[in-house]
């Protein structure tokens, strides 16, 4: 018997059935869904993020005002990046991206899809997209107004898809004093070299020069590895600790760091570039630093394991810069040959940013991760999972001590180039290196604690993890002054679209939907963020299509002032070919 004609004599003798046997019917026609859709959505708690769990929450009032159920699951911080970055256990979660700079290639990593299966940053969301991926390989090719017009369709196709949602850029709160050290606005502090900018006054001469700064980032004293896979999103620590052959200068451009010069050459469809380092550099234990640490380097973050497990373990937070390297090799000392695949010179720079390891140290962390001894198993080596204290660098601070799991205690590397009178001439900003003999940098929980402790003069600064609920405070401290700037790193709710129904990107453009964006920088951020359609808002790589304009420009919000429209809502899904009834989202 045809469909059609069961239907038919269903209906001719409905009239007399029981309710039971019409949901048999619908059971047996294939009517029947599988009960109302269920979202988890995986965050920090309040005492760890103090924006993520308000966010999530604001966000599952939306989820649920469109008949999702969505539950809320706070989730301590290792246990989160454990889930999140590692084993990808997750339907959606709020959370905070690493503070890298916001160039076309840091999406590379981020959403190419051969970072799937991958740990990290590298692709959490699980998200396949063939234009995608070749998009992102061309960015990396074509230069001029070019690649321009491939960045700009690659964040238009990133926001009609929506792998993950962005939420908005918080703008760093500082508080900061001026009694012992001034040139705070000026001062970036993801570098040495925004550092730099800092002066000593003339009480902080007349005593050991000790800059104090305080955090909530508590990894940042407890953990110095730069290849952290689970710590590793704030690196204002490691990069003072490690250098890099290139530093970014004046906000995009990648200028000779460790390294003394390099030039570029075409051989053919060939780039290679021949790098010089500056000489007689040395570790911080003492050891010379040579070509061969170069080489090392790039090696070893492409593979940590030097292939003595089943296979490559590489770095995945530096795996963008390292998928740039065909090969590398020391021809000398001081002389370093890069041989990079296909790529433009702007692109291959950024692979001089990761940071420079000594040979002699992290040779014998190749081996595989043990607790107590006992082979966890999976692809995890010692080098992702080391503490790294005390941390053995080049940079212009050395590892001190660390008194307690809550300070840090770094000194100034006379070594370093930036101290030394026969490294070559600087810019006049760079003379006399860092403006301070130590760096003492303590953590707590609390950004009011470590606000209260900048203004007792415990601390000349608070700079990470300050919520906007300590800014009238800052402000009623005559002794403080309150800094913004805006973040690189944004807040976004990521989708696993591994799972259904998060795999269907008309599902994930709903849910873009629901999310006020506006609402958010307003009643989570108080004001203290920017709205944004895409992760690189705020640079002139955003087309103006993708401009914030009140609204998302490709997904506008279903409803108006942080309220849900019933009506507007029940015919997105109907429209996408979702069931929506009494006002739940049926699973199918």
């Amino acid at each position: 018997m045809s469909r059609r004609k069961l239907l038919a004599g269903a209906a001719t003798g409905a009239a007399g059935a029981s309710a039971g046997c019409l949901d048999r019917l619908q059971a047996l026609l294939g009517w029947r869904g599988n009960g109302q859709t269920t979202l988890r959505i995986k965050t920090l708690p309040a005492d760890a993020d103090s924006y993520a769990l308000r966010l999530a929450r604001a966000i599952g009032e939306w989820l649920q005002a469109a008949g999702i159920d969505a539950r809320i699951v706070p989730t301590a911080e290792d246990a989160l990046r454990r889930q999140i970055l590692v084993n990808h256990q997750f339907d959606l979660f709020v959370g905070r991206t690493p503070d890298v700079r916001r160039k076309p290639d840091t999406l590379y990593s981020l959403l190419h899809s051969t970072g799937v299966l991958a740990p990290g940053w590298r692709n959490p969301f699980g998200y396949s997209n063939a234009q995608v991926d070749d998009l992102l390989q061309r960015q990396r090719r074509v230069t001029g107004q070019e690649r321009r017009d491939v960045v700009a369709t690659l964040q238009a196709t990133l926001a009609r898809t929506q792998p993950f949602s962005v939420l908005g850029f918080p703008e760093t709160i500082r508080a900061v004093r001026t009694d012992r050290f001034t040139g705070w606005e000026q001062a970036a502090l993801d570098s040495p070299i925004g550092f730099l900018a800092l002066e000593a006054t003339a009480m902080a001469e007349s005593s050991p020069r000790t800059l104090r700064l305080g955090t909530t980032y508590q990894q940042e004293v407890q953990n110095l590895n730069p290849l952290a896979v689970r710590y590793r999103d704030n690196t204002t620590m490691t990069n003072l600790l490690y250098d890099s052959l290139g530093r970014t200068i004046g906000g995009d451009r990648i200028e000779p760091w460790l390294a003394d010069s390099w030039e570029f050459e075409r051989r053919g469809e060939d780039l290679r570039a021949t790098v010089r380092l500056r000489p007689n550099q040395r570790w911080h234990d003492g050891e010379p630093l040579t070509a061969d640490d170069v080489a090392f380097t790039y090696e070893f973050i492409a593979d940590t394991s030097a292939r003595n497990t089943d296979g490559v373990v590489p770095v995945p937070r530096y795996h963008g810069q390292a998928s740039l390297i065909e090969s590398v090799r020391a021809n000398d000392l001081r002389t370093v040959e890069f041989a990079f695949t296909d790529c433009s010179e702007t692109v291959a720079r950024r692979a001089f940013t990761v940071p420079v390891l000594p040979e002699h140290v992290w040779q014998q962390r190749r081996r595989p991760a043990t607790i107590g001894g006992v082979d966890v198993g999976g692809q995890v080596t010692e080098a992702l999972v080391t503490r790294n204290v005390p941390a053995v660098g080049s940079g212009p601070v050395a590892f001190a001590e660390q008194p307690s799991s809550v300070e840090l205690v770094l000194r100034r590397f006379d070594e370093h180039f930036l101290h030394r009178t026969d490294s070559g001439e600087f810019p006049p900003w760079m003379d006399g290196g860092l403006p301070f003999d130590r760096l003492v940098v303590q953590a707590d929980v609390s950004d009011g604690i470590v606000v209260e402790a900048a203004a007792d003069g415990t601390l000349d600064a608070a700079i990470n993890g300050i919520g906007v609920e300590t800014v009238s405070r800052i402000e009623d401290a005559a002794e403080l002054e309150l800094l913004t700037r805006p973040s690189n790193s944004y807040y976004v709710l990521g989708y696993n679209t591994r799972r259904p129904p998060l795999h269907n990107y008309q599902f994930r453009r709903i849910l873009g939907r629901l999310l006020d964006r506006g609402h958010l920088a307003d009643a989570v951020f108080d004001g203290y963020a920017e709205p944004a359609a895409s992760p690189l808002s705020g640079t002139d790589w955003l087309p103006s299509k993708l401009a914030w304009d009140g609204d998302h420009p490709i997904l506008p919000f279903l409803g108006s002032d942080g309220e849900v429209d019933d009506e507007q809502v029940q015919q997105a899904w109907q429209e996408a070919g979702y069931r929506y009834e009494g006002g739940r989202l049926l699973g199918r």
